[in-house]
C-alpha cells in the first residue's frame, strides 16, 4: 500500500489548553498535505474548556481540524467512532491531555511513508527515565504488565499498553472489535498483532496528567488482563470481521 494522508484521532473529554497546545504542535511541526482530518472526539458531556478549545481549533485550522461528538459509549466507542469517520490512507491515535511527546507525531508519519504497511508505535519502556510526573506504583505494574504481555504473546514488543500508534485505515477496519471501555486501548494494540501485523517501535517520553482529570480506573486497568487473555485465545480468522 501507499502513505497518501493521515487521520489524528484525539480523545478529549475535559481538556482545554493541553488540547490547543496538541493541536498546534501538530500544525507547526508536520508538514499539512500530510494531514488529512485533526478529528477531536469528544462525548456530550465534554466540559465547556473542552468546547471552547474545539471551536477555536475548528476555526483556527479550517477544513483540517473538526469536532466530532461520539455516538458510542465510553473512551473506546469515541476511539471507534473516530475510525468510522476517518477517510484517509492512515490513522493516527493521540491523547489530548499532552501525557507523550509530541515530537513523536512527525517521527510517525515518517515512518509510516517508508513503511506504509507497518504499524509505526511509540513505546515509554525503549529508553531509561522516560516516565515524568507518572505515579510510581503505576509505572511498577505497568512495567510488569509488559513482562507478562511479552511472554503471553511471544514477541518483543515493550509498550502493549499505550496504542499511540500510526497503522493503515484498512488493518483498522477488519478488526472485529469487541471492547468500548479502557481496555479498548491495549486491544488496539493486541489485535492486529494477533492478525500478524508488523510493529515498529521508537522510544516516546511519557507525562503524567497535567490538566484535567483521568478517567481510567483500577478496575478498568485490571480488565486489561481479561481482554489480553480473550485476544490470545481468540482464533486468527475470529479476530477480522
Amino acid at each position: 500500500m501507499k502513505f497518501e494522508q493521515v487521520t489524528i484521532i484525539i480523545g478529549t473529554t475535559d481538556e482545554d489548553s493541553a488540547l490547543r497546545e496538541t493541536v498546534d504542535t501538530i500544525m507547526s511541526t508536520c508538514d499539512a498535505k500530510d494531514i488529512g482530518k485533526i478529528l477531536m472526539v469528544k462525548p456530550k458531556n465534554a466540559s465547556e474548556g473542552c468546547n471552547n478549545a474545539i471551536k477555536a481549533m475548528e476555526e483556527k485550522y479550517k477544513g483540517i481540524a473538526f469536532g466530532l461528538e461520539q455516538t458510542r459509549p465510553f473512551i473506546g466507542g469515541a476511539i471507534r467512532d473516530g475510525f468510522d469517520a476517518a477517510d484517509t490512507s492512515h490513522i493516527m491515535l493521540l491523547p489530548g491531555d499532552k501525557a507523550i511527546s509530541l515530537d513523536c507525531v512527525p517521527e510517525m508519519i515518517k515512518r509510516v511513508k517508508e513503511k506504509p504497511d507497518v504499524i509505526s508505535k511509540t513505546s515509554r519502556w525503549l529508553e531509561k527515565d522516560s516516565f515524568h510526573n507518572y505515579n510510581p506504583m503505576r509505572k511498577v505494574l505497568n512495567r510488569l504488565s509488559q513482562v507478562f504481555l511479552r511472554i503471553l504473546y511471544g514477541v518483543r514488543l515493550t509498550d502493549f499498553t499505550s496504542p499511540v500508534q500510526t497503522a493503515p485505515a484498512e488493518l483498522y477496519r477488519r478488526c472485529d472489535w469487541q471492547e468500548l471501555n479502557f481496555p479498548f486501548m491495549v486491544e488496539m494494540v493486541l489485535l492486529p498483532l494477533r492478525m500478524g501485523a508488523e510493529f515498529e517501535e521508537f522510544p516516546v517520553r511519557c507525562y503524567g496528567r497535567q490538566e484535567g482529570k483521568s478517567k481510567n480506573s483500577v478496575r478498568q486497568t485490571a480488565l486489561y488482563l481479561k481482554t489480553a487473555l480473550r485476544v490470545r485465545f481468540t482464533k486468527i480468522k475470529e479476530t477480522e470481521k
